[in-house]
Parts: structure tokens; C-alpha cells; sequence
């Protein structure tokens, strides 16, 4: 009886684990970036929390290289580039890494520069690491997040 108890509560546990947080603070999206980056929801920073419920205002693909140059991609439904004149000229990225109880969190600036919003990314202490991008469109505040990254 004990054995059949702790097979159940360990299975029960795994399935809650499988669903914890899956989709980010936003619907999902199964769009492939058009750099090689990684595709994100862009959604209102007020809405974040809603998670898969969000409503999806953009896609955002991040796109890192070696050397620490991070681009964000913004683009409008069906994956075309959006026209960043609407939205202010930098954006604020976090970058989050560590584990539960240890996060460590470090913010860089991006600046619009040809069709993308550009920085230099820090160097983060752990994998897998979370990214957030704050930007501004129309004095709104919206989000993107790329979690899970290595």
C-alpha cells in the first residue's frame, strides 16, 4: 500500500512540474525567428500575469551573439517587421538567472538601431537564464520574455 501511495504521489508531482509556467507571460507562439533567434508573445506589461491568457500585441525574436550584442526583432502578426517609430528608442532588458531561492538579476539598455532594438547583454552566472524586455509603444508599457535560455 505504501509503495502504490508513493508511486501515486510521485507521479502527481511530476504532472504539476510538466505544467508549471509553460507558457511564459504570454500566449505561445510557434513562429521561427527570421535571425536565428528565439520568438516570444509581446504583450501589455499589465497583462503579464495573465500568462497564456495574455492578449498578444506583437512577436519578438531575441537574437544573441558571442559576444554579448543582444537585437530584438519586433514584428506585427504574420511576421512582418513592425515600424519602431511608435515606440520609445530604448527598451530595458533583465536578465534573471540563478536558482529559487538565489535569483540574480542584471538590466541593460537596448537603442533602436537599424529595424531592431540593440545592447550588450551581461554574461549570466547560470543556465538556464530568463530574459525580459521592457518597451514602450504609445506611452504603454509591454513585455517580452524568453525563458529557458542557455
Amino acid at each position: 500500500m505504501r509503495k502504490m501511495f508513493l508511486t501515486f504521489a510521485l507521479a502527481l508531482g511530476l504532472s504539476l512540474a510538466a505544467q508549471a509556467h509553460d507558457e511564459g507571460h504570454g500566449p505561445k507562439v510557434s513562429d521561427t525567428g527570421k535571425y536565428g533567434g528565439v520568438v516570444a508573445s509581446v504583450v501589455s506589461k499589465a497583462d503579464a500575469g495573465q500568462g497564456a491568457h495574455a492578449q498578444a500585441l506583437n512577436k519578438a525574436e531575441l537574437v544573441r551573439s558571442a559576444d554579448g550584442t543582444t537585437r530584438l526583432y519586433v514584428y506585427e502578426s504574420g511576421m512582418k517587421p513592425a515600424d519602431l517609430k511608435g515606440f520609445d528608442a530604448k527598451a530595458i532588458g533583465t536578465l534573471w538567472s540563478g536558482a529559487k531561492g538565489k535569483k540574480a538579476k542584471s538590466e541593460f539598455t537596448l537603442e533602436q538601431k537599424d529595424g531592431a532594438f540593440v545592447g550588450t547583454m551581461p554574461k549570466s552566472a547560470t543556465a538556464p537564464y530568463t530574459v525580459e524586455v521592457t518597451l514602450k509603444k504609445g506611452g504603454k508599457d509591454l513585455l517580452a520574455a524568453f525563458a529557458n535560455l542557455d
